[in-house]
């Protein structure tokens, strides 16, 4: 996998740990709060340090399945044209 790929994904699991919060990106050195690529490096910003860091790997733990939203059935029938009795 490329380098941009991986950035992109770890870009994802931030997003999902900053708003929803089901997600924890983290690297030996610490919580990872933004991830950039400079290079051909991954560099890492960790929670309460200033600066980015090289770093070898990061880690996406999920800390729970994110649930589905529940579906009206009204909903359904009315986006498939039916009476929605």
């Amino acid at each position: 996998m490329s380098l941009g790929y991986l950035t992109r994904q770890i870009k994802a699991a931030l997003w999902d740990q900053a708003f929803i919060g089901c997600t924890r990106v983290s690297c030996p050195l610490g919580n990872v709060v933004a991830v950039r690529r400079r290079k051909g490096q991954l560099l890492v910003m960790l929670r309460g340090w200033g600066r980015w860091y090289p770093v070898e790997s990061v880690t996406i733990e999920t800390l729970f399945a994110r649930p589905s939203p529940p579906v009206s059935r009204n909903w359904l029938a009315l986006q498939q044209g039916r009476d929605a009795r």
